[in-house]
């Protein structure tokens, strides 16, 4: 059976007997009764559950994961990874051992060991190994390693024992979605036995649940904006979800509750930084992707200062100018192409009723693709509220650094794994949001 038939009968069984519509395949069901009001950051727990339940996204400029651990009330918490991954020999794992001075966060200094592999992983793989994240691998290919670090950082972080059970959800593009049981095969016997940062480690794999990159926006991302509206029921709507990352775009098209068809395109943010880069001279992505996303569209001259490269004042200033107008084209570009590439994918002959758009390189767009959008005569849901929810569960280590459209698909599908639905938000009035809304 195809990737898409097994997908498409699970949302067409899931839908038959739940308000929500999770697209997800996952190896357990769990049936609970409906969950009375939450309070903001807490969920509670089910008497039977992993140890660690962990949602998971590993993205191309971030790895990022939001957790739960048994010994708690289940609060949602939150482990961010850069994304590299270096394999290195034995020797450079021990001398980084040996040499090291002071002491950081496990997920800065994160390296493991499983087979006869070392491998480092995140901030250390990027600043002692020089690490380049490879935007052309299959994100399947570092997804084991940055697993392995992200669950060994969560079981050091917070003094869990060497042994636990873990309940896993990860977002796949929808180009990798047919890889999924290759990856949790993989991925479970990785777990079992390997060493993170000294520490030996064997982790059950409880369950698994794997969503197209959009499912956990989808499941949980359709919230009312406001106390008295009532979303439509999805059985009766056309809704196109679309994911804008760093390294690609992916749409999934949901027909009266069946999802239709999906597609994933190398149309990330990382295509317009390549091209800025064509057009000047020794710009680095990590570099340029911070300064530009922070300023959005304006970026002004003392923006633009920051990445001048050359010491003489007389060359900097036209080398100012030279990335104002590099940035300009390279974005004129990317909007064209993606647009373009959007018109080819989204469905021509079935009007859409609802668009779903999340991803941090569609906040960045946010006014190009509104524009596209608002022709197809549908309502256009941004994941407003989803973010607030998000800002308020996590607060400055969001705010500070713009995270919240980056976490939206994998804060969706946090609650999913859980089956409980979004945490309420205050209103003006003093009074909560009793959101007790899934896909429905």
């Amino acid at each position: 059976m195809s990737s898409f038939s097994a997908l498409r009968d699970v949302v067409k069984a899931e839908i038959s007997h739940a308000t929500a519509i999770p697209i997800a395949v996952d190896d357990r069901e769990r049936k609970q009764p409906q969950p009375t009001p939450i309070s903001l950051n807490t969920i509670h727990c089910p008497s039977l559950m992993a140890e660690v339940t962990m949602a998971a996204d590993f993205g191309a400029s971030l790895g990022r994961a939001i957790y739960s651990t048994s010994s708690g009330s289940c609060k949602p918490e939150l482990m961010l990874l850069d994304p590299q991954v270096v394999r290195v020999p034995a020797k450079s794992i021990d001398n980084y051992e040996k040499y090291k001075i002071g002491q950081t966060n496990p997920s800065d200094s994160a390296w493991v060991k499983f087979g006869e592999a070392h491998l480092a992983v995140g901030f250390l793989a990027k600043k002692n190994f020089h690490a380049v994240h490879c935007l052309e691998s299959l994100k399947v290919d570092s997804a084991i390693p940055q697993a392995l670090a992200l669950v060994g950082s969560i079981a050091q972080t917070n003094n869990l024992p060497s042994q636990f059970s873990l309940s896993l959800g990860i977002l796949l593009p929808w180009n990798e979605f047919r890889d999924r049981e290759k990856f949790q095969s993989q991925l479970s016997l990785a777990l079992s036995d390997y060493i993170f940062r000294g520490q030996q480690f064997s982790v059950q794999l409880e369950s698994f649940t794997a969503l197209p990159e959009g499912g956990g926006i989808f499941a949980r991302g359709r919230v009312p904006q406001r106390p008295e509206q009532k979303l439509r029921n999805p059985k009766e709507l056309t809704i196109a979800v679309i994911m804008l990352g760093y390294r690609n775009c992916s749409i999934l098209v949901i027909e009266k509750g069946e999802l239709t068809r999906g597609a994933t395109g190398d149309f990330g943010f990382a295509r317009m930084v390549q091209k800025i880069q064509t057009f000047t001279s020794g710009q680095k992505a990590e570099v340029l992707v911070p300064a530009i996303c922070q300023a959005r569209a304006k970026l002004g001259r003392r923006v633009l200062a920051t990445l001048a490269r050359s010491q003489r004042t007389e060359l900097r200033q036209t080398e100012v100018e030279e990335l104002a107008e590099a940035i300009a084209d390279a974005r004129a570009e990317y909007v064209a192409l993606l647009q373009n590439w959007l018109r080819q994918h989204l469905p021509s002959q079935t009007p859409i009723d609802e668009f779903i758009v999340s991803g941090g390189t569609a906040r960045y767009l946010k006014r190009e693709l509104t524009e596209l959008l608002r022709g197809f005569g549908s309502s256009l849901n941004w994941c407003a509220s989803l973010e607030k929810r998000i800002l308020k569960t996590f607060g400055d280590t969001v705010s500070h650094h713009c995270l919240e459209s980056r976490l939206a698909d994998v804060y969706g599908l946090f609650y999913k794994l859980h089956d409980r639905p979004l945490p309420r938000l205050p209103v003006p009035t003093g009074d909560l949001i009793d959101v007790n809304v899934r896909a429905s």
